[in-house]
């Protein structure tokens, strides 16, 4: 990964935990414990830990959010539910594009396995 500088490009290391995989699946999103209607999204790349996803709608980190995807979507097959829990990382506005004003990075939380005594 490369970012600009006022000098030109400097080389940094990617921290990302696990790799991203390309997607236009469309989606929605709800925020928990809100009122708010329910906003069509696009999934922009998904892995194992997070999505990133397109929309009209700012959302602000710390939000806990619901995805909800479609029944047959690789989405879906992939994490075994077509709706995952999720906390926003970031928002940021969408310079220049087309099809949504807002990029979101969501963190998908981890459900612990239930114990029954």
């Amino acid at each position: 990964m490369f970012h600009l500088e006022k000098n030109g490009f400097s080389k940094s290391r990617d921290k990302r935990i696990s790799p991203r995989r390309a997607s236009l699946t469309r989606c929605t999103v709800a925020k928990c414990f809100s009122d708010c209607e329910v906003i069509p999204s696009r999934l922009i790349n998904y892995s194992d830990s997070g999505l990133m996803l397109e929309m009209d709608y700012p959302l602000s980190p710390g939000d806990a959010i619901k995805v909800q995807f479609a029944p047959d979507a690789d989405e879906t097959r992939l994490y075994g539910k077509d709706c995952c829990l999720a906390m926003v990382r970031w928002c940021k506005t969408q310079d220049g594009s087309c099809s949504g004003f807002y990029g979101v990075g969501v963190e998908l939380a981890r459900q612990a396995p239930r114990r029954y005594a």
